[in-house]
């Protein structure tokens, strides 16, 4: 099995499968460290304890757009 050091992208003409292309998505934001990153963005906590860790809510909008979402609400 690969590990994140082991991470190479390359262009392919297989169809990527929606799961295919979550499992990509997710080895790169761990080969890139977006959440050691984003703990340094200084970021609101919740106020409420049911809250989301606002590292998940920026990680789940990310995945939106990487899934094809393209209208947010104002």
């Amino acid at each position: 099995m690969a590990t994140d050091s082991d991470f190479e992208m390359r262009f392919s003409n297989r169809e990527v499968s929606a799961w295919g292309g979550l499992a990509l998505l997710k080895r790169v934001l761990n080969v890139i460290g977006f959440r050691t990153a984003a703990r340094s963005w200084g970021l609101p906590q919740p106020g409420s304890n049911r809250g989301y860790p606002p590292i998940q809510i920026v990680e789940q909008f990310i995945v939106s757009i990487w899934c094809g979402a393209n209208r947010f609400p104002c």
